[in-house]
């Protein structure tokens, strides 16, 4: 899954309730008897459900209208009894019991709802269940929402109603009492019934189709595979569905499933999964796993998810509208379709046993997405979107309060904190490293032994590392444990020593931490280092395994001292590397012209670390900036990075006036060149390159020029959509924003509040968060994220995303934030509340830090997952503030000319 995060509304009735007063409510439930086995007399579960009783098996019926804001369900749940018991624990959120029957062997037992304690509903049984199987069935209801992005909940869309669930991490409790843990992978009965005109679509194909009376619809469909809760899903609506022709060596039927009226705009995903599809079956050795596979738009979601048979997305991953589509929308979906389609071998047919495991699905997920489109599309160059994605992680593992990739799970927030840059991005670089060092053979000989040996169950990261280990001929575990079950990573320290009769490199290492940071250097990884290294016009590699602090490796194949060394070849190692002596400074001449693409843009990624280290001047990376101005396109836009070093909300006034100017200097000839409207024959490369730098001169330099012809741009657009080339949009957006004065403020507000299509509603709301007049995004933000006239699903990415990460309005959002945090936690999803705290990420002074934490610490505390998102952002001020009162000083005297 891509995730991001997810108030349940009044509970009501999608039908006429069932008749049976002995309902028992979750709200009310009766008095227990008094027993020393009552489930009310006991503790509930501390996190994970006792293990004394398993399912084996679901049958569930929901009936289920999306105009209503409720459902029914009846649920038949197949039991293993492992030992006598006289408490039964399911998973339950926002569920009302009404009646509820255990059978065993024949005999009906008496069975209460005794305690009913989020997210646990404690069943009482009037005698023990005895070791062996039984049948639970359970009649309830419960809500659809509007206002969560998690469970089973409503969107309107064109004036009709959808019903969407999305389960993973724990949002399948939501909408059915179960056994809601990763481990218990059984099988899946599911029907829906459903009013006429609209399509219930869900993992497995159409069973059985029958009317009912009424004007309803009983729809079942086939039984799953084992499946964990997490996986199941369903949608409910007048969808539009495009057949898009068969897949992979089974030819298995696929779909695209879309909003009425949208069915041709997911050309583009029926086009290149087949492609996509066929190359992950040849890596794996094996056939896609599942009946069917479903690629379902959802207008609002968490990113896209990877559902057996049943794929969704959010509707601007998938969807496009031919005339609107852009390289940017296309490279995007295809790494996430690899990723997602990855996921049905990592994921779902071998799934992780617990959620500290994650990382067996995503890390494994992001990786092969690298891999497939690479081979797919070797001209977009994925190994330097590798790098871009690596360099990020190491950047957010520089803080203590970083995850681990397997970090132990001790409470709920821990399960919904997984889902972030280092599960993903660190996880996959992680394993390109193993790759790399084991071989591409070797490795992909021990993913294909894991899956066999685990296919339909679940699995660890020891099972993993054995599989490894086996097909390597070594124990893969020691390497491999140390970046999986440590956070940071390793700093490598390479100095060239050629006082002897053969040149060696001395190396060290040691945790990487920025500037201001409380944490302790010394700790050791076993690091596989790969070396390059220049010899009298020749390159040369060698290969070792740095195990402890200190070591040497000596270069034979060096007739001569080498005039140049990097210590990361191909930029797989999981590190930053530092390069001393003469030794840097012929890897900044020579040896740049010698590496590889990958390996420069690493490069580039080490030297804004060591920048933020203090071990490098800041003036000495930014001078790559200069070296890289002219360099193919995908090399030029990774050096932008760079420029995280000046960001200008800790820049004096003057300093962020040089800023822009050298900007302009640097880039604004090459923006001229370019212009607004792709030429032809543009290479995807340089329209890509176009909308970058447009957008980087226009508002970081500042051109009053470019600024001008973004206003005019975004008033014809507002009119004629097709005034402006779809990949530009964005960029013209940026420039414009610190341009659009009240009247035009005014027009982009009228429109975002009236604007039916959602498409162009987003497009609008993107425009509004670049504005960056304090007193506009006043105006704005009520009516963005209180009026009633918008959906704050919707508008909270502009808020937080955009005008919070601009210097000149962060304070007006954060004042906003303060000022209606609890208007603004009522009408989020739950799981989105902890995002109101990235108002203050990216300030870069000590008071708004203090603030911050007197303001927030309490409040997060009490966000899912809110608690270590908010130390995050904390850590990362106090990093800033140390960094700028380290190198403030060098960073303007570099843009003032004074180097």
């Amino acid at each position: 899954m891509k995730a991001l995060g997810r108030l349940p509304l009044l509970l009501s009735l999608l039908v006429a309730c069932r008749a049976n007063p002995g309902h028992v409510s979750v709200s009310a439930p009766p008095p227990a008897p008094a027993s020393r086995t009552d489930a009310a007399s006991l503790a509930t579960p501390g996190l994970r459900l006792p293990d004394g009783i398993r399912p084996t098996g679901y049958a569930a019926e929901l009936s289920v209208d999306p105009r209503s804001p409720g459902f029914e369900g009846v649920i038949d749940i197949d039991l293993e009894v492992r030992a006598p018991t006289s408490v039964l624990w399911l998973h339950g959120v926002g569920l009302t019991v009404e009646d509820v029957t255990l059978t065993q062997s024949g005999r009906t037992l008496p069975v209460t709802l005794a305690k009913v304690e989020s997210p646990w509903l404690g069943f009482s049984l009037g005698q023990p269940l005895a070791a062996g199987t039984a049948k639970l069935r359970l009649a309830y209801r419960g809500s659809l929402s509007t206002q969560e992005i998690a469970g089973a909940f409503r969107i309107q869309e064109g004036g009709d109603w959808y019903v969407h669930t999305q389960f993973e991490p724990l949002g399948a409790r939501r909408v059915f009492p179960s056994f809601d843990e990763p481990t218990f992978k059984v099988p899946w009965q599911l029907t829906l019934r459903v009013p006429e005109g609209v399509e219930p679509i869900s993992n497995t194909p159409v069973a059985r189709d029958t009317p009912e009376p009424g004007g309803w619809r009983k729809v079942q469909f086939a039984r799953t595979q084992p499946l964990p809760t997490y996986l199941i899903a369903f949608g409910v609506g007048p969808f539009d569905i495009v057949d898009a022709g068969t897949v992979g060596r089974e030819r298995v039927k696929t779909r695209i499933i879309t909003p009425r009226g949208r069915g041709a705009e997911g050309a583009y995903a029926a086009r290149v999964t087949p492609e996509l599809l066929a190359r992950l079956e040849d890596y794996f050795g094996s056939p896609f796993p599942y009946e069917k596979l479903d690629l379902m738009a959802m207008s609002l979601h968490v990113g896209a998810m990877e559902h057996p048979g049943l794929i969704t997305f959010h509707s601007n991953l998938l969807l496009s509208k031919p005339e609107d589509d852009t390289l940017e929308r296309q490279r995007r979906f295809a790494e996430i379709q690899a990723h997602e389609l990855g996921h049905q071998w990592f994921g779902n047919l071998v799934t992780m046993r617990w959620w500290d495991d994650l990382w067996l699905n995503e890390s494994f997920a992001s990786w092969i997405a690298f891999r497939t489109v690479e081979s797919w599309k070797p001209e977009w160059r994925m190994e330097l979107e590798q790098m871009k994605v690596r360099s990020r992680s190491l950047r957010s593992d520089r803080l203590l309060s970083a995850r681990r990739i397997r970090q132990p799970i001790e409470n709920s927030d821990d399960i919904q904190n997984a889902f972030d840059g280092i599960t993903y991005g660190k996880g996959s670089a992680v394993l390109t490293m193993l790759e790399e060092w084991l071989g591409r053979d070797v490795f992909r000989r021990g993913v294909r032994r894991y899956l066999r040996a685990h296919a339909q169950g679940s699995a660890t990261a020891e099972d993993f590392l054995s599989a490894l280990s086996a097909e390597a001929g070594r124990d893969v575990a020691p390497v491999a444990s140390g970046f999986i079950d440590q956070g940071g990573a390793p700093l490598v320290t390479a100095s060239l020593d050629c006082s002897g009769a053969v040149p060696k490199v001395a190396l060290t290492q040691r945790r990487y931490l920025p500037l201001g940071s409380a944490g302790s250097a010394p700790r050791t990884w076993h690091v596989p280092l790969c070396l390059k290294y220049g010899v009298e016009g020749r390159t040369l590699r060698t290969c070792t395994l740095l195990e402890g602090e200190r070591s040497e490796l000596s270069l034979p194949e060096a007739k001569s001292c080498p005039t140049w060394l990097h210590p990361n070849a191909e930029g797989a190692g999981y590190l930053r590397a530092h390069v001393t002596g003469p030794a840097w400074k012929g890897l900044m001449t020579e040896g740049l012209e010698r590496l590889s693409r990958a390996e420069r843009v690493a490069l580039l990624g080490d030297a804004q670390a060591l920048a933020e280290a203090g071990v490098l001047p800041a003036s000495e990376a930014l001078a790559l900036l200069e070296r890289f101005k002219d360099a193919e396109p995908s090399e030029r836009m990774a050096s932008l990075s760079l420029l995280e070093l000046a960001r200008p909300t800790f820049l004096s006034e003057r300093g962020r006036s040089d800023r822009a100017r050298w900007v302009r200097a640097l880039h604004g000839p090459g923006v001229r060149a370019l212009g607004w409207k792709p030429m032809k024959g543009d290479s995807e490369e340089v329209q890509l390159l176009r909308a970058r730098l447009t957008s980087l001169v226009g508002r970081d330099g500042e051109d009053a020029k470019l600024g001008a012809q973004a206003v005019a741009l975004l008033e014809r657009w507002l009119v004629d959509p097709t005034a402006i080339a779809p990949g530009m949009v964005e960029s013209v957006f940026a420039v414009a924003g610190p341009h659009v004065d009240a009247a035009l403020h005014a027009r982009l507000l009228a429109a975002v509040r009236v604007e039916k299509d959602r498409a162009t509603r987003n497009r609008l709301l993107e425009a509004l968060g670049r504005v960056t007049d304090p007193a506009l995004v006043r105006v704005q933000l009520p009516v963005l994220l209180l009026s009633d006239d918008l959906d704050p699903r919707e508008t909270l990415f502009s808020v937080i995303a955009l005008s919070s990460s601009d210097y000149r309005t962060r304070g007006v959002v954060l004042d906003f934030v303060k000022e209606h945090y609890d208007a603004l936690v009522a009408r989020l999803p739950s799981e989105l509340a902890r995002a109101l705290a990235y108002a203050v990420e990216g300030a870069c002074d000590g008071k708004t830090r203090q603030d911050a934490a007197d303001f927030f610490t309490e409040r997060s505390a009490r966000a899912p997952g809110g608690a270590r998102v908010l130390a995050q952002i904390l850590e990362g001020i106090d990093v800033c503030v140390a960094y700028r009162d380290a190198q403030q000083a060098d960073v303007e005297r570099f843009f003032a000319g004074g180097r």
